[in-house]
């Protein structure tokens, strides 16, 4: 039975978290946009911070919204599962609900309560909007589980690869912030005869090696080899609407066969894209950003790692084998393979920094291809979940 007024309430709520969510993102990439480094109380930022202005009051509501658009998604997840009595898992839809519901507190928690990566919190929502624009795609009316997922390793299982899954949501938002923050300061550091970028040891150059009109005491506002504003500057401001919009666009023509959607979607990269370019001032530096992202993934691993167990065991109860190279159980051990390489390259010294972070970020696609391409696609034992 399906209790219909709860169901459609859950409905309801969703649309509401999913507005708000936008207008809290907003207002974090307004905050972002007006207020200046040296007054944006960004850890990381070599400024002190400034109370007050209109940037970060913004912030604070934005702060705010979040909060509010968290409570209502919970409320949401929580109506969906008593209007069927189970665990709001059972479908593509609920699952996207829930991955950004526990990646949006973990941004909230982690990144900027624990953290103070204030400015970052702007790309969890985003990330986090975008998985809950998926699920709006892949809508279905709420209902009873079918026989072969009534288990409670449905609650174990898929719950621990969900939460998982929202943790590296969280680290693939930071691992490319971590990329443009790197490349942003390698080639500051280049015009300034700087010996790296903030990941590793990096150096000023001495007197007799200093460019004409050097200055290591640049102001934040500044454009000198050091400042900010300087890292912006030295990336170009084309490439990061365009290449997220092919790439988020084409993956979404692929999976949904939407030219709509893939435009909309491509649409909504590219000005994330723009976002990111404009914000390399304000952001962390890029070995902050590092340490934070492999933080994160290696929080998440464990919990990946206890989900795939599990899921293994299921299987021996439901099919009578633990492991069968089923195409959903070959990508997550696939994506397990990469996200191990990644934390063994993290402990690699000539794999830390970028190269350990372009491995992650091959895990994160391979997680959304197992997530999406193999659910959609693909048939095999695990498709009976249905979209």
């Amino acid at each position: 039975m399906v209790n219909t007024t709860l169901a459609e309430t859950s409905t309801t709520l969703f649309h509401i978290a999913f507005l708000t969510y936008i207008a809290a993102m907003v207002a974090y990439f307004f905050r972002m946009a007006f207020t200046s480094p040296a007054r944006s109380g960004i850890a990381g930022t070599d400024g002190d911070a400034a109370p007050g202005g209109l940037g970060i009051r913004v912030g604070q509501l934005g702060t705010t919204l979040a909060v509010v658009g968290l409570a209502v998604h919970a409320a949401s997840v929580v109506t969906r599962g008593l209007s069927v009595m189970r665990i709001p898992l059972a479908n593509m839809y609920e699952y996207s609900s829930l991955m950004a519901l526990v990646a949006i507190a973990v941004g909230l928690l982690v990144v900027q309560r624990r953290m103070g990566y204030g400015h970052v919190m702007g790309f969890v929502l985003a990330a986090g909007v975008l998985m809950m624009a998926s699920g709006l795609l892949l809508f279905v009316e709420a209902s009873p589980v079918m026989p072969a997922l009534q288990s409670y390793w449905l609650k174990i299982h898929v719950s621990s690869m969900m939460s998982s899954a929202s943790v590296f949501i969280v680290a693939f938002a930071v691992t490319a912030l971590y990329l443009v923050k790197d490349t942003a300061e390698r080639r500051v550091a280049g015009q300034g005869r700087v010996g790296a970028s903030s990941v590793g040891a990096a150096r000023v150059a001495p007197p007799e090696d200093r460019p004409p009109g050097y200055r290591a005491d640049a102001g934040l506002e500044g454009r000198g080899p050091l400042a900010p504003l300087a890292q912006r500057d030295a990336l170009s401001p084309v490439l990061f609407p365009v290449v997220p919009f092919l790439v988020v666009g084409v993956f979404t023509l692929v999976v949904w066969r939407a030219p709509a959607a893939a435009l909309i979607a491509g649409s909504i990269a590219a000005l994330l894209g723009t976002a990111a370019w404009y914000a390399v001032p304000s952001l962390p530096a890029a070995a902050k950003l590092d340490t934070l992202a492999y933080r994160i993934i290696a929080f998440g691993f464990p919990i990946f790692t206890f989900g795939v167990i599990a899921g293994a065991i299921w299987a021996e109860e439901a099919w009578g084998r633990y492991w069968g190279w089923d195409p959903k159980e070959t990508g997550s051990f696939f994506t397990w393979t990469l996200y191990a390489a990644y934390l063994h390259a993290r402990s690699t010294a000539g794999w830390r920094g970028r190269r350990a972070a372009w491995v992650a970020m091959a895990a994160f696609v391979a997680l959304m291809v197992t997530y999406y391409a193999v659910n959609l696609w693909v048939v095999g034992l695990h498709s009976y979940a249905g979209v």
